[in-house]
């Protein structure tokens, strides 16, 4: 019998006993991309399982063998009787090979493709969770330290009402100013919650990973070359041309015909084998006018789409950067605001206590001061959340 030791009951009694949160730091944003991948993909192969195909063998036919019968009896008396048993095979010829052997390892390729978009799509929805998570749980907390400042005004100026000392409008305008607030607040708290479903459904997991900061894109040339969806399109361009290239004349299968004849005249019958061997001959044009206008409407259409994904990826990556310059040049702005405020924040207190008539302007900038550190840390989510969507045009997963 197998028994724990004293040191595995230890940590096993550590992970049963541990708060969830203690474990929290080791998730990384590539193992939920992980986990969402694994949802989708077992979704996946349910709707798949629905409709399936068997997949090709290699073989050195065109199509199935076929098998022909004929038998002809003439109606004189001394007439002959002849009955015939062939054997059909229409063989590849050496471009069908080989176009079936680029077609088949074009496989693996178009479905890494298609897992790349899917992981590039996934990674998408889950940046905007998080960094939407984080805002709105940003705002929750600056209507938090709203309404903690509200409330100690409101003692503080009720107790000078009593005593007569200001006027009563100011608690008024404090108690309407908190129930906003708290309006405010518990339309965050529930936008949090809403993200936090959303975030479950999508990688089912119930906690969000500790860092969740990106490294910065870095441009090179070429890059928008590959981007995901930029290769499934090229793949399956590539993949078109294989199957226009076996619709060619030079693809024509060879038609091998083998043959047993038996022949009965007149009492004397007579057996024979026979060998036929039919070769299409490319002479001029490989495709047909129909196929020639094929091709030309799918490469129109592929360099078509192609230049609209171009230049939809280089404007999202154009914006991404502009924002991200933008939340740059907050920062340093915010930063001297946040100083100001903290130099402020004296003042206001010893105005506050002096009981002056500027009490309305007290309280306004009061609230101004608590604006202004939850833009700051606002900027600073922006500031991530704008690299993680750089990231995201520039087509890399997390």
């Amino acid at each position: 019998m197998y028994y724990l030791s004293t040191i595995q009951k230890f940590i096993l009694a550590l992970v049963l006993l541990w708060p969830s949160w203690v474990f929290a730091t080791q998730l990384t944003l590539n193992d939920v991309l992980d986990a969402a991948l694994e949802v989708h993909q077992r979704d996946n192969k349910q709707n798949s399982s629905k409709i399936t195909i068997q997949q090709p063998t290699d073989s050195w036919l065109a199509s199935p063998p076929s098998v022909g019968l004929l038998y002809m009896h003439n109606q004189q008396n001394l007439g002959s009787k002849e009955a015939e048993l062939s054997l059909n095979l229409a063989i590849k010829s050496r471009l069908q090979t080989e176009i079936d052997q680029q077609l088949q390892s074009s496989v693996p390729i178009i479905q890494q493709q298609a897992l790349q978009q899917q992981a590039l799509y996934l990674s998408g929805l889950i940046r905007f969770i998080i960094w939407e998570y984080k805002l709105q749980h940003v705002y929750a907390k600056q209507e938090q330290q709203k309404l903690t400042v509200l409330n100690k005004l409101l003692s503080h100026y009720t107790l000078l009402e009593e005593a007569g000392n200001t006027p009563a409008y100011l608690t008024l305008l404090i108690q309407q100013e908190s129930i906003q607030v708290q309006l405010s607040l518990l339309t965050h708290q529930n936008q949090t919650q809403r993200l936090l479903a959303q975030y479950s459904a999508l990688t089912g997991l119930k906690i969000l990973p500790e860092n969740t900061i990106e490294a910065l894109y870095n441009e090179h040339a070429g890059a928008i070359n590959l981007h995901p969806d930029i290769q499934a399109l090229d793949a399956t361009w590539q993949a078109n041309i294989a199957q226009i290239n076996a619709a060619s004349n030079h693809a024509k299968p060879w038609n091998l015909s083998l043959f047993a004849k038996h022949n009965e005249t007149a009492g004397i019958s007579d057996n024979q084998l026979g060998v036929g061997l039919d070769i299409s001959l490319s002479i001029g044009n490989n495709f047909t006018p129909t196929q020639y206008n094929q091709f030309m409407l799918m490469q129109s259409q592929y360099a078509l789409e192609r230049n609209r994904l171009q230049q939809q990826i280089q404007q999202a990556i154009s914006n991404a950067k502009a924002q991200l310059e933008l939340s740059e040049a907050r920062e340093s702005l915010l930063k001297k605001s946040l100083l100001l405020t903290q130099k402020l924040q004296p003042t206001l207190d010893k105005l506050l206590k002096a009981n002056t008539t500027e009490q309305e302007w007290i309280l306004r900038r009061t609230l101004e001061v608590v604006e202004i550190q939850g833009q700051y840390a606002i900027n600073q989510i922006n500031l991530a959340k704008n690299i993680a969507t750089l990231n995201q045009a520039a087509g890399k997963s997390l």
